[in-house]
Parts: structure tokens; C-alpha cells; sequence
């Protein structure tokens, strides 16, 4: 049926176009169309489009259906690789998306962590710092100890030399006897 409406539309064209040139002259003289042959063209023609049809228009009616229908396939799979695409796309964006809010996360966490670690060394320098002093303290304070030790020996050591030396110069054996009846006095006393 379209085979039909084309070759009527292909027959129209051509009678027009012939008739276009017939009605068109030239100045100074007329252009002489003759009827007879114009029907001959168009009757070959039309044998030659019917043989073109009847011989080989499975075959092109095939072809054009087989274009046709791979023009389709290649459509759908254009369509299919584009949504493919815009889908992958959509992913790898929130991936990145993703990939950025991971990273301010990271880097928060690394800022955070580097801010505690800072205290952390912080507050065990000030913990060793104050252990040095209290040691330094102590070892300062056992220091003082055992020099005023030593001081309160040798001023003992120095008392008791200058008593020995004032008592062998000044205490008389009278001295000497009524001191030891004084302390064993004192003992029995106390016993």
C-alpha cells in the first residue's frame, strides 16, 4: 500500500514538473513539449519501478527493515549505555560527595587526636616536671638532714673536746670525787 502512494506521489512530480515546463516559455518564442513522448517516459519509468519491485523489492524492502531495525537496536543500546553512564556518573559523584565529608571527618579526627596528644604530653611534662622537683626536694631535704647530722657531730665532737680540756684543766681530784658521789647518788635514786 505505501509502495502504491509512493509511486502515485513519484508519477504526480513527474507530470507536474513536465507541465510546469511546458506552461513556462521562453521571450521571443514558445517551448514545444511533446505529449507522446512525456507519456512514453512516464510509462518506462513506471515498468521500470514496477521490474525494480517485483525482482528486488523483498530484497530492498529487507534491506531497509534490517537498517531500520539495527538503526533501533543501535538507538536502545545508545539509550541503555547513556543510562548506564548517567548512572555511573550519579555514583562516582556521591562517591567523591562521600569521599570529600571522609576526608573533613579524617581530618577533624587527625586535628582532634593531634590536639589530645598535645595535652596528654603536655600533662605527663608537667607530671615528671613535678616528680623531678619533689625528688630534687627530697634529695635537697635528705641533704640538709645529714649535713646538720654531720654539723650536730662535730659541734658535739668540738663540745665535748673543749669540756675534756676545760674539766683536765680546772676540775681537781676533790671535784672529780664529789661528782661521782653526786651521780651514783642519782642512780640509786632512780632505782
Amino acid at each position: 500500500m505505501r509502495l502504491f502512494k509512493l509511486l502515485y506521489a513519484i508519477i504526480f512530480l513527474l507530470a507536474f514538473s513536465q507541465i510546469l515546463l511546458a506552461s513556462s516559455g521562453h521571450e521571443g518564442g514558445g517551448h514545444h513539449v511533446d505529449i507522446k513522448m512525456e507519456i512514453f517516459r512516464i510509462v518506462n519509468f513506471l515498468i521500470f519501478v514496477f521490474l525494480i519491485y517485483k525482482f528486488a523489492g523483498k530484497s530492498i524492502k529487507k534491506l531497509f527493515s534490517d537498517r531500520v531495525e539495527n538503526i533501533r537496536r543501535g538507538l536502545e543500546e545508545a539509550e541503555r549505555a547513556y543510562e548506564e553512564a548517567l548512572r555511573k556518573y550519579n555514583e562516582a559523584k556521591g562517591i567523591v560527595g562521600r569521599l570529600g565529608d571522609e576526608v573533613k571527618a579524617i581530618n577533624e579526627n587527625a586535628r582532634r587526636e593531634a590536639e589530645e596528644q598535645v595535652k596528654r604530653i603536655k600533662e605527663e611534662t608537667e607530671r615528671m616536671v613535678e616528680r623531678l622537683r619533689e625528688q630534687a626536694k627530697s634529695a635537697c631535704d635528705l641533704e640538709i638532714k645529714r649535713a646538720k647530722r654531720e654539723l650536730e657531730k662535730e659541734a658535739a665532737d668540738l663540745a665535748i673536746s673543749i669540756a675534756k680540756d676545760i674539766l683536765v684543766k680546772n676540775v681537781t681530784s676533790e671535784d672529780h670525787r664529789r661528782l661521782l658521789e653526786e651521780y651514783m647518788n642519782k642512780v640509786r635514786e632512780v632505782h
